[in-house]
């Protein structure tokens, strides 16, 4: 199941590298591809959002009426009227929150193939080969359980080396090895395979260069989604967004780019280098999205839609009547 599922992340990734040549530039345009794919839900959501904000006099009023009940069936009565509430104004909660993050695990985890496996998904090398690489490289390198996980990078990595080791292979796939060699797996200077290591910070002065240039990616994912997420938050204040929420977006503020850094040292260096070029996306969007979708504007376009939608009924009320008379 799941080989299927990278073989069609891999089939996209292949044919944008091979129309480019260029790793760096094939994960943007991959980025902006599925970042404008699930665009639909970040404007519903913004609209969905703005749609919560229109409500919450109506969601004020309903608590009000229930102050005095008891605790149990306060909680439960306000729970029912406001779920009423938004079934009548077709509000999803769903929509207007979680959702685009939702949408965004598939193509992480598609992802998350591509660059463990490049060999495999990106390059389409023959099982033979890789498999003979594979070999050579656990009896070669110094690997952990944790990096034999992600032993297809190591190869790409030590690539001269493992090659040597495996000379009638090689000469059997003569054709293959060459493109492998030509595969450059490396933006600005990092190796896109490599994990970060906390062990570079505690030894940063002995540390290599290509180590310490490793370091940008968790440091970088973490600034730019710091900024995403503190964007987001001054968007979600000036849109009068409730106590609540607001409280939660605060939490989220931090969680988001703590989480981006913590998996930033789990996993390849290409992982945070998507998420890096996601969050500059997401930022970009957000002010894009806040200007044609203001809250202001969308709640204005909502009272105008309103307005002729109680209208039209009214006006269907008083034909009824006069039909019966």
């Amino acid at each position: 199941m799941f080989d299927f599922f990278y073989s069609i992340f891999g089939f996209l990734f292949r044919i944008l590298y091979d129309f480019i040549g260029n790793y760096g530039l094939a994960l943007l345009i991959f980025t902006v591809f599925f970042r404008v794919i699930i665009l639909p839900t970040n404007i519903k959501q913004q609209k969905g959002s703005a749609k919560q904000v229109r409500l919450q006099p109506k969601i004020k009023r309903i608590r009000e009426k229930y102050q005095d009940y008891a605790p149990n069936e306060r909680n439960m009565k306000i729970q029912e009227e406001t779920n009423a509430l938004y079934q009548r104004e077709g509000y999803s909660a769903m929509t207007a929150g979680c959702a685009p993050l939702l949408l965004q695990l598939p193509i992480l985890w598609g992802l998350y193939g591509v660059v463990r496996q490049p060999l495999t998904y990106v390059l389409n090398a023959p099982a033979e080969l890789i498999s003979a690489l594979t070999e050579a490289a656990k009896n070669t390198l110094e690997m952990t359980a944790r990096s034999e996980a992600y032993v297809e990078t190591a190869i790409l990595t030590n690539f001269e080396t493992l090659v040597n080791k495996i000379p009638a292979t090689a000469a059997q796939y003569a054709e293959e090895i060459a493109k492998i060699k030509d595969f450059d797996f490396t933006v600005f200077g990092i190796d896109l395979g490599v994990i970060p290591s906390m062990d570079t910070l505690k030894n940063f002065g002995g540390a290599t260069t290509e180590a310490k240039l490793v370091l940008l990616i968790p440091i970088l994912s973490f600034l730019t989604s710091m900024l995403s997420s503190v964007l987001t938050q001054v968007r979600q204040k000036k849109s009068g967004a409730n106590m609540d929420n607001a409280q939660m977006m605060g939490c989220m503020m931090l969680s988001m780019p703590l989480m981006s850094l913590y998996f930033t040292f789990q996993f390849p260096a290409g992982m945070g280098m998507y998420w890096i070029l996601s969050n500059i996306f997401a930022f970009f969007q957000t002010l894009v999205m806040g200007h044609f979708y203001a809250p202001r504007k969308v709640i204005a376009k909502l009272m105008v839609e309103e307005t002729i939608q109680r209208r039209s009924y009214e006006k269907a009320k008083k034909s009824t009547s006069q039909v019966e008379e």
